[in-house]
């Protein structure tokens, strides 16, 4: 079976600071990959890397096959093609970044509408396209367990419903790969509970994801392999029983007695 995700050496510098150094891994359809590590430890920033919010260094992202960025390649790093490279990513962000003067459900169609505006019958078929996208919101605010907040602002969303929101709205587009950059770190206990539920569903459902997390419980129940970073390197990964049941590295055991 051919991978939906490879990363291949990838390295990212700020300055004298370097970032990411070397990182290889790889993604299955279907799989639940949970990065874990110290903050600092270049988490944030490979997953800004994938979503080509920031470009590495050094390193090859691939994408069902096809090489999306070669750092030796200077054609994979033009500007026009990003946003479709994008669309093969959906982040959730820590801190929701939703539009405050949007209801929920217009946070979810903008994009969606953005995008229909560069098919070549959107002017001839707009009312049908329309309809098709607010249809689909809906739903995705359904699968998410907020039909009945469609036309709220987010100011008068709880924490743990707008970053379900927020969750809706990577969803949109249908990205192959669905990224989650420590999605409960903003959120009390109760509100992170909701949000788990809803990224538990997806993975029930088979959706390919990459998390970002602190919640070493959550992890290890919903990841089909966990990856532990620190000082920008992968230092050991493998399966959630490996990883938490016998670590081999001293860095990992104390990460995780310290957790």
């Amino acid at each position: 079976m051919q991978h939906i995700l490879e990363v291949e050496n990838l390295a990212k510098r700020f300055g004298a600071a370097e970032v990411l150094n070397n990182i290889s891994f790889s993604l299955m359809q279907g799989e639940v990959v949970s990065i874990i590590g110290s903050s600092g430890s270049g988490k944030t920033t490979l997953l800004r890397c994938l979503n080509f919010l920031e470009q590495p260094d050094a390193g090859r992202i691939l994408v069902n096959g096809e090489t999306l960025f070669d750092a030796d390649d200077p054609a994979t790093k033009l500007e026009r093609n990003l946003r479709h490279k994008r669309l093969h990513f959906g982040l959730v962000f820590q801190s929701f970044h939703l539009f405050p003067q949007y209801t929920a459900k217009r946070n979810i169609t903008l994009a969606m509408e953005l995008h229909a505006k560069e098919r070549p019958n959107y002017r001839a078929k707009k009312k049908e396209i329309l309809a098709e996208i607010d249809a689909r919101a809906e739903a995705l605010l359904s699968e998410v367990g907020l039909s009945d907040k469609s036309a709220l602002y987010p100011y008068q969303l709880s924490g743990g419903q707008q970053q379900r929101v927020a969750i809706a709205r990577a969803l949109a587009l249908n990205p192959e790969i669905l990224c989650f950059d420590e999605p409960t770190s903003a959120l009390d206990p109760e509100l992170s509970a909701e949000v788990l539920s809803t990224i538990r569903r997806l993975a029930d459902i088979g959706r390919t994801m990459i998390l970002v997390t602190h919640e070493m419980s959550f992890a290890r129940q919903v990841s089909s392999r966990v990856l532990f970073m620190a000082d920008g390197r992968i230092h050991e990964q493998g399966t959630p029983e490996e990883i938490f049941g016998s670590p081999k590295s001293p860095r990992l055991q104390s990460f995780l007695a310290n957790a």
